[in-house]
């Protein structure tokens, strides 16, 4: 059911949908937009502007700053033949892409699509904005697509709320859930990695890890290692952020809820989300080892 469902939310809000294997794909003057599904729902935007190789260093040093300026979309650059191949050779096309997601959990309410819907707009348009300033002579021009789409706040049960989401901390044996107020954040350790759970905004739900860099860095390594990490990752997104004389690494997972998450949907969130974000600022310190 839910292609069919999204297909008609994506005609209702004025687009032209079409299947593509299994996935659906929206095209646009300046991004695509693909669609796919397993557990989590994930919409994937593609600008259209060409890239080469020598546009590596720049484009990823901007994607760094557009991460660190907002929670979401999460941005990366791959290649059709192979990301290592292209920069090997140094030569090559590269593409440019912007991912959104939101666990399925026991089925998405058409709500719920439309919401995602809309922050996967959102998130193309982040992306086309990026790279038109990076390289405003391979944008086109014209115009792009207008979203028509009527978007429905949570219900009071699908709220997501701090004590939801204490609850499931304890239900997964947590006896203690430290949720600060003022900072909107409940925040634990896993392991010996600092965890956030982040309520400050009622249109995302945003988890993150943050480890502080033990040594000297080199820049262009850790922002290829973060963009390679991304690509792996199907759920977090990594970033460096410079934090006066020291330098962090910031994983974080950020999901849309402006049409809420049930139960199931919440807890599949949660539980994705905090081994995303451990995962993969572990896995990027240890590389840099």
């Amino acid at each position: 059911m839910l292609p069919a469902t999204l297909s008609n939310v994506l005609t209702s809000a004025g687009l032209d949908p079409h299947q593509s294997g299994d996935a659906i794909v929206v095209e646009s003057a300046h991004f695509t937009l693909t669609f796919t599904w397993d557990e989590w729902l994930r919409a994937q935007a593609t600008w259209v502007g060409e890239l080469s190789a020598s546009d590596y260093v720049r484009s990823i040093v901007a994607i760094n700053s557009a991460h660190d300026a907002r929670a979401t979309p999460k941005m990366m650059l791959d290649a059709p033949t192979g990301l290592t191949t292209v920069l090997k050779a140094d030569k090559g096309q590269l593409q440019a892409f912007a991912v959104e997601a939101l666990p399925i959990g026991d089925g998405l309410s058409e709500a719920q699509l439309a919401g995602f819907v809309a922050a996967a707009f959102d998130g193309a348009i982040d992306l086309t904005r990026e790279f038109h300033a990076l390289y405003p002579e391979r944008s086109p021009q014209e115009r792009g697509s207008m979203l028509n789409i009527k978007l429905v706040d949570a219900s009071p049960s699908q709220t997501v709320t701090p004590v939801r989401v204490a609850n499931w901390f304890m239900d997964q044996g947590v006896e203690e859930v430290p949720y600060d107020a003022a900072s909107g954040r409940i925040s634990f350790e896993l392991g010996d990695t600092p965890v956030d759970v982040i309520l400050d905004d009622p249109e995302l739900l945003k988890i993150q890890a943050v480890v502080v860099a033990d040594r000297d860095v080199e820049a262009t390594e850790v922002l290829h290692l973060c963009n390679r990490a991304n690509l792996d990752s199907d759920h977090s997104t990594i970033f460096m952020r410079s934090d006066g004389d020291d330098v962090d690494f910031v994983a974080m997972v950020a999901v849309p809820i402006r049409a809420g998450l049930n139960d199931f949907q919440l807890s599949q969130a949660l539980h994705d989300g905090v081994v995303g974000v451990v995962g993969q600022v572990r896995a990027v310190i240890n590389q840099l080892h």
